[in-house]
């Protein structure tokens, strides 16, 4: 990866001016993740971000993990996911007679290459190719396989830039995952020249209207940009991009709500376009107090018990134990997991204990803080005890 041994500090990465402190966040250990980040504003760009971490110990851990479990989920298993077909729809639209004429298109960070999977299926005169560094790009593979998309295909870096120069790059939900912002001299030079950029990323502005279960779910140690279209188009345009438009939609998730999407279309060696957007700071302000008023109403039910046994110590566990969250003032706490483990919060350590053990052993409430796999979970503690009251973060 392009400046793989970058690190961030608490200048802005778009404009490089002082910024300001927002909120801090504490985890656990995860291959080496920064276990405390601090989030902060600049607001000459209208952006937030993640300060410190480094490219290499991120791109490290996307090597290592299948990064489209929504895609999976909402699909049920199918080959074509109703996330990509609506985000299919929405890109044609905005790129308009674009695919009137053949066109060659790399998806940069495919994932499975449900979104390639789309266009293949509606292009078929257009070749499509995918670049992916983690497990899931040999899912995608066998998805053009299965389908008989002969369109398209999923390479390596290497062979991604070799079948250049593309006509449109697409970085969808990449963006926002990237430290060092000098990949987009790399997707500068797989475009041709006066070819399309399409950058597809959460909308942060938008965080409120689609609540998760899990508290402060969009603020976390993954997810380092969160953009507004005025600070996208300001980085994209110290890179050569000139934006050309941009939209914002909702696509199904997993846990039944909706989530919010911003895309945006930017055109290689066009005249910078400087546009203006509500602000983020507001914004994050409004959801962080939304997530807090919540969490009081969570805590209020828990007050009942004596204690509280939880299952799942992973990044939703310790953002719901601080910053005002579900678990930050329970009187007793019982961790259950199947790994013995120690688990630190705050000046607190806590030494987990097998589910079955636990359940048995304590006539508590049992909270689900693990955000994949939750009904399974669920599942578990009714063979446990099938009376056992559950509740979900």
């Amino acid at each position: 990866m392009i400046g793989e041994f970058s690190m961030r500090n608490a200048q802005c990465p778009i404009c490089r001016q002082a910024t300001e402190a927002w909120l801090r966040l504490k985890f656990g250990k995860k291959i080496r993740l920064p276990m405390e980040i601090e989030l902060r504003h600049c607001r000459r760009d209208n952006f937030l971000f993640v300060a410190g971490g480094c490219q290499s110990d991120y791109d490290e851990y996307y090597a290592t993990v299948a990064n489209d479990t929504y895609h999976q989920e909402v699909s049920a298993g199918a080959a074509r996911s109703p996330i990509s077909k609506l985000q299919n729809d929405r890109l044609v639209a905005a790129l308009d007679v674009f695919f009137a004429e053949p066109r060659k298109v790399l998806d940069f960070g495919c994932g499975e290459a449900s979104l390639l999977v789309e266009l293949a299926t509606n292009f078929p005169s257009s070749a499509f190719f995918g670049f992916e560094p983690g497990p899931a790009a040999q899912v995608g593979s066998s998805k053009g396989a299965t389908l008989g998309l002969d369109n398209l295909s999923i390479a390596g870096l290497s062979e991604s830039t070799e079948c250049g120069p593309y006509d449109l790059v697409v970085v969808s939900h990449v963006m926002e995952h990237v430290l060092d912002f000098d990949l987009f001299s790399l997707l500068s030079s797989f475009l041709a020249k006066g070819g399309l950029l399409y950058v597809e990323v959460p909308n942060s502005l938008q965080y409120e209207t689609c609540e998760r279960l899990e508290f402060l779910y969009y603020f976390d140690r993954l997810p380092v940009n969160h953009f507004t279209p005025q600070s996208l188009a300001r980085l994209a345009a110290g890179y050569g991009f000139g934006y050309v438009e941009h939209f914002e939609y909702a696509f199904p998730y997993r846990d039944g709500g909706e989530y919010p999407g911003l895309g945006m279309l930017f055109r290689k060696d066009c005249d910078a376009v400087d546009i203006g957007s509500p602000s983020i700071i507001d914004a994050a302000n409004r959801y962080l107090k939304q997530e807090q008023e919540r969490a009081k109403i969570f805590s209020g039910q828990l007050d009942a018990f004596e204690g509280v046994l939880v299952w799942g110590a992973g990044d939703n566990f310790y953002r719901s134990a601080e910053n005002g969250g579900p678990l930050s003032k329970l009187r007793k706490m019982v961790l259950l997991d199947r790994r013995p483990h120690e688990v630190t919060i705050g000046n607190r350590t806590y030494q987990t204990i097998d589910p079955q053990i636990g359940i048995r052993s304590h006539p508590w409430p049992v909270v689900i803080t693990v955000s994949e796999g939750r009904k399974a979970v669920g599942q578990l503690v009714t063979e446990i005890d099938p009376g056992r009251r559950i509740l979900t973060l």
